[in-house]
């Protein structure tokens, strides 16, 4: 296959940024729209409130409400320590290349690009526009800095001048007022010195001689040229590169329709703002007559919606210089990161073409996408999942008509509606609200209220705590996460009870820390990738207190990274709990050979992070950092004894420790018996109680089946008898019939007859 053209290449740029999501305002930035919209409380779309004059306009805020609670626990869980990454190693030997990897990367995150405003930024646009986007990229771009210096000495001003990166452009030098002071001083001093000579040599010739030595000193001084200094003015230029990361607006994203992930698009691109200066600086040729206007970026409703809330020019789409200087003309320029066949192999490669208007400012082959995303709500096989105002936005627009309602009801009953007869009545007494007005008619009951329906207030209320469980139950942020519940405050539960809600609160928030953890891995990875392949000299940093050389270069095989970020079970009160019962128990154990003083210092320094500190470095040492501290005028015997009676102090400290904590669980476990026991005791009786009604239920039906079953055996036992007789009686009529004489007939007596009856009826 030949090589593609450019025209080709141009060509399928077009189509792809054209069928991109966001590149159009679409549904996508239609929803987004609305989302600013219900954050920001505008009554606008469909918080617009009634076209009638009076009624209320109030929005009830609860999409900020919610995203602006959730983002304090985000933020403690990702930027309360100096090390949001960990990196392992993925072969032995590579541990202490990994540990080096991890404080430097963090250190580029943190201290080179305001790391925290970048991970605060990231989380809001996640949690109020669907996904947030990050970029990070290696910055190739000369940075020219204006610096100017007042006073220099000669040393100062060559051990400037020595510097690669600076180029001294003006220079003014004077005498130093402060060695003209001194020399001043030091010849009134040699003056002064003079004059006693002479007038000494007057009465003593000896002292003369001093004279020559005098006036020799003096015409050293004035003969010694002035010391100057110097004030300038010099530019620093910065080259090299360095690592950068900053936030994508998410109107300035693009990604094909059919993209699942960033890793597998087809089409990845970044639309944004720059000025002809900033291209030059970015090293692009031919800049000068760009056409770069893109009427749909400058158009796009949710980027008019996020500047327009305090910038009335938002939708007019001013990006030309209005001063004349060419230098600050702005262009849109789309960076596409495009998966073609470009040199013809049959195998599509993922390019990075730079396009302004018409024209391919670059095109060149590249490994990956820099664009990093995070998301709350993910959505299967999807790109875009859910954020928190989409969950929260039916509950606010429901809220907001109920808190309209129960004010406009308020409002009737305080200024209701009147009626008056024309002519009957001076209306501008009437249209006069005051306390105590009078008004005047000309007969009674010619003005009046008009009878109207009022509002049930506490059905409105109700039905607003109702919504505000209905939005809990939606965002999965409540009272419980935030600790504005009262009645959970006041209600009677043990402390276990209220971690136990309490956990189950956070729980939402955790799951939603675990989804966005996933972006902070990738975003580290790709930053270790950076350093690797472009940054070529070593660098020196200042890490907990001392400076270590950083090459990256010894880190292009890579690591694994692993999130350390607060998503653990409990509150940072139960977690300071658990570390200092952890520490107390690492003091048994360097008795007894199961810790080591590194244990304990690790211990240390968690316990300062769940303290809120975000290093443990300036509150404890590094036992393996510390050399051993030993007085020679100590004995082994007393050195001994000293640490018996340190360990004896230790024990006794650690045992009183673990008998007020060993008291305070007792007491706990004895209230929670006590309320538990009488929970028991009430479960028992109401058992008990069921079952005396149940017994005695059974034995009023027991009693009814036996009535009943001994009616219907009588029954039956004399209808036998009836049809006994009728057989017995038909035997001796047939017997009659056929003239049989039966002798025992007349011997039987009554009484055997009697008993011949009773064996019947017993065989019966």
């Amino acid at each position: 296959m030949a090589k593609m053209q450019e025209d080709q290449l141009r060509a399928i740029t077009d189509s792809e940024m054209r069928m991109a999501v966001g590149y159009w305002s679409g549904r996508l930035a239609n929803q987004r729209q609305k989302a600013m919209v219900y954050y920001l409380a505008e009554p606008k779309l469909d918080l617009a409130p009634p076209e009638v004059d009076g009624r209320s306009a109030v929005v009830s805020p609860v999409v900020r409400n919610t995203i602006e609670s959730m983002l304090p626990a985000l933020m403690v869980k990702f930027a309360a320590t100096d090390t949001v990454v960990e990196f392992e190693a993925q072969k032995p030997g590579d541990e202490r290349a990994a540990m080096q990897a991890t404080d430097y990367v963090n250190h580029l995150f943190y201290t080179r690009n305001r790391g925290e405003l970048i991970a605060y930024n990231w989380m809001k646009d996640a949690l109020l526009q669907k996904n947030g986007i990050v970029k990070v990229w290696w910055d190739t771009r000369k940075d020219e800095t204006r610096e100017e210096y007042i006073g220099l000495s000669d040393v100062e001003l060559a051990q400037l001048m020595d510097e690669d990166e600076i180029e001294i452009t003006e220079q003014k030098s004077y005498p130093d007022e402060e060695d003209i002071e001194q020399r001043n001083e030091a010849l009134e001093k040699l003056q002064q010195q003079l004059d006693q000579a002479l007038n000494a040599a007057q009465q003593n010739p000896q002292a003369a001689q001093a004279v020559p030595q005098l006036q020799q000193q003096m015409q050293s001084i004035m003969q010694t040229p002035p010391k100057m200094v110097f004030d300038v003015v010099c530019k620093r230029s910065k080259s090299g590169g360095k690592v950068c990361v900053d936030n994508v607006p998410p109107e300035e994203f693009l990604i094909s329709r059919k993209a699942k992930s960033i890793e597998t698009a087809s089409f990845v691109g970044h639309r944004v703002l720059r000025t002809l200066s900033e291209l030059r600086s970015m090293g692009y040729k031919n800049v000068d007559n760009l056409s770069g206007d893109d009427a749909a970026a400058s158009m796009n409703m949710e980027r008019i919606e996020r500047l327009g809330f305090d910038d009335e020019m938002a939708a007019m789409g001013i990006e030309q210089s209005a001063h004349g200087d060419d230098s600050q003309k702005q262009v849109w320029v789309t960076e596409c990161y495009v998966r073609v066949d470009y040199d013809g192999d049959g195998i599509a490669e993922l390019r990075k073409v730079v396009r302004a208007g018409n024209q391919i400012l670059e095109n060149e082959i590249c490994d990956v996408a820099p664009f990093v995303s995070i998301t709350p709500v993910p959505m299967p096989h999807k790109f875009f999942g859910l954020s928190i105002a989409d969950l929260a936005e039916e509950g606010q627009k429901i809220s907001t008509m109920m808190l309209r309602g129960v004010l406009d009801n308020t409002y009737l009953q305080i200024n209701g509606r009147y009626f008056a007869v024309d002519g009957q009545v001076n209306l501008d007494d009437l249209l006069t609200s005051r306390p105590g007005g009078v008004v005047r008619m000309k007969q009674a009951g010619m003005a009046g209220r008009l009878d109207q329906g009022a509002g049930d207030s506490n059905l409105g209320m109700g039905m607003l705590e109702y919504m505000r469980g209905f939005i809990e139950d939606g965002t999965g942020w409540s009272r419980n996460s935030a600790g504005t519940d009262a009645n959970a405050l006041n209600s009677q539960v043990t402390a276990t009870q209220a971690t136990i809600v309490t956990n189950k609160a956070d729980m939402r928030t955790d799951l939603i820390a675990r989804n966005f953890a996933e972006g902070f891995r990738d975003l580290f990875r790709l930053m270790l990738k950076l350093c690797s392949q472009y940054q070529q000299k070593e660098e020196i940093i200042n890490l907990r207190g001392e400076w270590v050389p950083m090459s990256p270069r010894e880190w292009r095989n890579g690591f694994t990274a692993k999130i350390n970020v607060g998503i653990g079970t409990g509150n940072k009160d139960q977690q300071v709990a658990h570390l200092n019962l952890l520490i107390q128990q690492q003091g048994t154990g360097m008795q007894i050979g199961t810790a080591t003083p590194q244990n304990v210092f690790e211990a240390q320094k968690e316990l300062t992070k769940a303290l809120g500190f975000k290093s443990g470095d300036k509150f404890f040492t590094d036992p393996s950092k510390v050399p051993p501290r030993q007085d020679p005028h100590v004995s082994a015997e007393q050195a001994k004894a000293q640490a018996t009676m340190q360990i004896e102090q230790a024990k006794a400290q650690m045992k009183q420790q673990t008998d007020m904590h060993a008291k305070e669980s007792e007491m706990q476990l004895e209230r929670e018996r006590m309320q538990m026991q009488a929970q028991v005791d009430t479960n028992r009786q109401q058992v008990e109680a069921q079952q005396q009604q149940a017994k005695m239920q059974m034995e009023r039906e027991l009693e009814q089946w036996k009535a009943q079953l001994k009616a219907n055996t009588d029954r039956e036992l004399e209808m036998m008898r009836r049809e006994t007789a009728v057989v017995i009686a038909k035997i001796n009529a047939e017997a009659k019939l056929i003239g049989v004489q039966v002798q025992s007939q007349s011997m039987v007596t009554p009484d055997q007859d009697n008993a011949a009856d009773a064996a019947l009826n017993d065989d019966t």
